[in-house]
């Protein structure tokens, strides 16, 4: 099972997303949020093997994230 989040500031795309990793039965969606900095916390606290990331967000990029 490959674990995923989903990080983008449009909770709409992060709803879209996340019910197309739900069609799949090897994908497990751990979490998703519309806050890259939210973000930080809980993939720094949880095993994550896989994360679906907007390059453009507000507070911080996903490619910094």
């Amino acid at each position: 099972m490959i674990r995923c989040v989903v990080v983008d500031d449009e909770p709409l795309a992060v709803s879209l997303l996340s019910s197309y990793i739900r069609k799949h039965t090897e994908l497990e969606l751990v979490d998703g949020f519309s806050d890259g900095l939210e973000s930080i916390t809980f993939i720094n606290k949880n095993k994550v093997d896989l994360l679906f990331l907007d390059i453009l967000m507000p507070d911080i990029t996903g490619i910094a994230l």
